[in-house]
């Protein structure tokens, strides 16, 4: 069972993340909260800064020079509080294909340096 975690984890990690501003929620709650973290294919770290009590979350990103905001759906699957800081791990469990190849040609973007 460690070895299929340890290589689930080494799946997420090969997917390149990039510092992002983006807009969170618990699924539950009426307003969404502005968060920086960093942005993969896959999901999101929210840098949230204080506890959540959900597990479910909705994720809003707009890629910059687009109009059109990208929505998501995610879990919560890991934590971390570094310093009193604390943020979590969001998988996505719903995303359009359309957002997912946005979020992937951004990434590139900014990670090839591609314009």
């Amino acid at each position: 069972m460690a070895g299929i975690v340890a290589r689930a984890m080494q799946d997420r990690r090969d997917s390149p993340r990039v510092p992002f501003t983006f807009r969170v929620r618990c699924a539950r709650d009426p307003e969404f909260e502005e968060s920086r973290g960093d942005l993969s294919t896959g999901g999101v770290f929210w840098a949230a800064g204080h506890p959540v009590s959900c597990r479910d979350v909705e994720v809003r990103v707009t890629i910059p020079g687009q109009d059109e905001e990208i929505a998501a759906r995610g879990e919560i699957v890991g934590s971390r509080d570094r310093d009193g800081s604390l943020g979590f791990h969001v998988r996505f469990v719903e995303l359009s294909t359309g957002g997912e190849l946005a979020i992937a040609r951004y990434i590139d973007e900014v990670v090839i340096g591609w314009e």
